[in-house]
């Protein structure tokens, strides 16, 4: 006797709405990585412009740089500045919070980090 296999309509409805879900979970955090790669990537380039900048200095660039990435969310006051040992650190933590479904939120805790050793 021959077995019918294959897909039946509830187990595609079922992998559809994986899908969906996946597809609804990754539409919300992917702009937070987005944002952390950018950050990252304009910390970096605040280090090879100069890591002799004075700590105002090196908010008011970052602050300037994130403006022209249309970052909103993350300003020149999260920015932290340790300088230990000769080397030059810049971090910004990157948090957010988002709702998916109901009472079902994602969140998504990041620290975009670059540092350099400081030029005497």
């Amino acid at each position: 006797m021959n077995q019918e296999r294959g897909l039946t309509l509830i187990g595609l409805l079922l992998l559809l709405a994986l899908a969906a879900s996946a597809a609804m979970v990754s539409f919300k955090i992917v702009p937070a990585y987005i944002d952390y790669f950018t950050v990252k990537h304009t910390l970096e380039n605040i280090l090879i412009a100069g890591s002799d900048q004075t700590d105002s200095d090196l908010r008011e660039t970052l602050d300037a740089r994130l403006n022209v990435n249309f970052i909103q969310d993350i300003s020149a006051r999260d920015l932290v500045i340790e300088r230990d040992k000769g080397v030059l650190t810049l971090t910004v933590p990157i948090n957010r919070k988002e709702h998916l479904v109901g009472g079902v939120s994602v969140c998504v805790d990041l620290e975009a980090m670059a540092s350099t050793r400081i030029k005497e």
